[in-house]
């Protein structure tokens, strides 16, 4: 590389990607995903399969799609002899199931452990109902969300929460057995309480 070139690049600086996100990630047909990004260098977006394809004059910058089936965005940043590349999927889940969890806690007093979950958007589309819950720990847990409450036992799939919104703040409780100190409990949970939802879509 040429001197002159080599200082040119130095001052105008490399392509890069400081963040990229498509939101909602889990959406039904016909939903509103909302892409943001921000970047250094020449932008362009694409998506698979194409919905929209743009050349932006900013590098920092955001725009809407509706989306008919699960897609995945590109953006390629392009700035002298260097180029970026990042990737964000939105996924069409009716009629499939995901898993969400976390680190389960102590409760007070400790009568079990518990995860309080809460399911917003960028996780999920506010279009997506419960179809069915699936207790994935290894002992029963007490699911509730709102005005629901149902005991569910290791495996167990449960449509006591059909047609509510995914969206919202899930309550998981596990009782200890007897005897049992509920950091042996956590033990056997590995730190964690989780719940795997099938989904549906609003008519």
């Amino acid at each position: 590389m040429l001197p002159g070139i080599l200082s040119a690049a130095l001052i105008t600086g490399c392509a890069s990607i400081e963040s990229f996100h498509a939101a909602p990630r889990n959406v039904c047909t016909g939903d509103i995903v909302n892409v943001t990004w921000q970047a250094k260098g020449t932008v362009e977006l694409r998506s698979t399969p194409p919905a929209h394809q743009t050349s932006a004059s900013s590098s920092e910058g955001s725009a809407q799609f509706v989306v008919q089936e699960s897609t995945r965005f590109a953006l390629r940043a392009s700035r002298l002899f260097s180029k970026k590349t990042a990737l964000a999927d939105v996924v069409m889940v009716a009629r499939e199931s995901k898993e969400f969890g976390d680190l389960a806690q102590c409760e007070s007093p400790a009568e079990g452990v518990g995860l309080a979950l809460v399911l917003k958007d960028p996780q999920v589309s506010s279009a997506l109902q419960v179809a069915t819950v699936t207790n994935m720990n290894a002992r029963p847990i007490v699911l509730r969300k709102e005005n629901v409450r149902v005991a569910i036992m290791p495996g167990q799939t449960s449509s006591a929460f059909s047609t509510q919104p995914a969206a919202g703040a899930w309550e998981i409780t596990a009782a200890l057995n007897p005897r049992e100190t509920c950091d042996e409990a956590l033990a056997e949970l590995h730190d964690r309480l989780s719940i795997r939802i099938a989904f549906s879509c609003r008519e």
